[in-house]
């Protein structure tokens, strides 16, 4: 548990610190009792000129994360306010439980974070909302975050969060904007769930959804900056070591994108399964650092030889040939052992 008191969290949130939040963060958790005290911290080591609450929904968690939620409400009332379920909701289909915890939402501006990822940047908050106060017609801001495999024990060499030009990237390209960086007008998403688009739909993806309508109707903010780390379990959908779900995963997607494209008549996107698996195969590779590799090693050997004699440019070639036959030789393991 984070060692500072509620009152110094307190301390610059000015005179009065019994009214409204400007900021409710959203924290959904499950069986996250090795992670959400990280999670929590990461919320109360905010520094802000404006009173924030941290709302966290526990789905009846069958080990200890309740029990630690409640030992953080203990200490931080004013801030810290737990949900509880006695019977989890999430494997009955059930989404009783986002009302719940969306109808306790008080502030101006939400910001997410689920139980197993966590904050890194103490100014995230202040940074976001100073934005979104300053700049009105933005609905949303968000930033990147680093990637840590709890498997491997080690963080993705490659950031997650990438710029939006407009919402037609979000449909037809992947999806660069991780939840847990996010921070938004609560009254647009509070508009995005009275439409209840897509409610008859089983989607994979929550988020990606409201990221669609808002770049639509308003403008979103990439702010080129490190947040926090999303963790990558093994039983994660977009991560999972088991290929099927990860090709379920991506057909969710492809789902979503083209319930909008029907939505703003747009082309539909074909599903294409082996598109999905090359995609897979590739978002590894990237994350992993294998792809950067490859375009280095391909570029030394134009640069290396491009000016040789012929005899010395065949040379150059084979020695570099082999480097980049290690390489394929690295990945070739990376996905029979790592993955497997």
């Amino acid at each position: 548990m984070i060692k500072i008191t509620q009152e110094e969290i307190m301390q610059n949130w000015g005179t009065d610190n019994s009214g409204v939040p400007l900021v409710s963060v959203k924290c959904m958790t499950f069986n996250h009792e090795k992670y959400i005290s990280q999670a929590i911290d990461g919320f109360l080591m905010q520094k802000t000129t404006f009173p924030f609450e941290v709302l966290i929904h526990d789905d009846a968690s069958t080990d200890k994360t309740a029990d630690i939620i409640r030992e953080y409400e203990k200490k931080f009332p004013k801030i810290v306010k737990g949900i509880y379920e006695t019977e989890n909701q999430f494997s009955k289909g059930n989404r009783l439980h986002h009302i719940k915890i969306n109808a306790a939402i008080r502030g101006k501006y939400l910001a997410f974070c689920e139980g197993d990822d966590y904050w890194i940047d103490e100014k995230k908050l202040q940074k976001q909302v100073s934005f979104l106060e300053d700049n009105p017609e933005y609905s949303m801001c968000y930033g990147k975050v680093q990637q840590y495999y709890e498997k491997e024990k080690n963080f993705s060499k490659v950031l997650f969060g990438a710029s939006v030009s407009d919402y037609k990237v979000l449909i037809y390209g992947r999806n660069p904007v991780p939840t847990l960086s996010v921070c938004l007008h609560r009254a647009l998403y509070q508009k995005f769930i009275s439409l209840e688009l897509g409610k008859d739909q089983n989607w994979l993806m929550g988020d990606y959804p409201l990221w669609i309508y808002l770049a639509h109707d308003t403008k979103i903010k990439f702010m080129d900056e490190v947040f926090g780390v999303y963790r990558i379990l093994k039983n994660s959908a977009s991560h999972s070591v088991d290929i099927t779900k990860r090709i379920q995963f991506q057909k969710s997607k492809n789902d979503i994108s083209n319930y909008f494209c029907d939505l703003y008549h747009l082309p539909k996107i074909p599903w294409d399964e082996n598109k999905a698996v090359f995609d897979i195969l590739y978002l590894d590779l990237m994350e992993n650092g294998y792809i950067k590799e490859i375009t280095c090693q391909t570029k030394n050997v134009y640069k290396d030889i491009k000016n040789k004699s012929r005899r010395e440019r065949i040379i150059r070639f084979a020695i570099s040939c082999k480097s980049i036959f290690l390489l394929y030789r690295k990945i070739y393991y990376f996905f029979r052992n790592v993955r497997a």
